[in-house]
């Protein structure tokens, strides 16, 4: 700690936690929104078991041509 400002950078920090916390959780809403957690289960398989996940599952948009 610094010897004359013990309670400014406490408060700093607590200031910069509660920013982060707020970051995080305009994230997630963004991600929610934007439907990035929509089908967690075929993501997953596609970054686990690359080659057992079916490219194109029924109902996808974008089918090779």
């Amino acid at each position: 700690m610094l010897p004359g400002r013990p309670v400014a950078v406490t408060v700093s920090l607590f200031v910069a936690g509660i920013c982060l916390g707020i970051a995080g959780a305009l994230t997630w809403a963004w991600a929610v929104h934007s439907g990035q957690f929509r089908d967690l289960e075929r993501t997953k398989d596609q970054l686990f078991w690359p080659e057992l996940a079916d490219p194109n599952p029924p109902g996808d948009a974008r089918k090779e041509r």
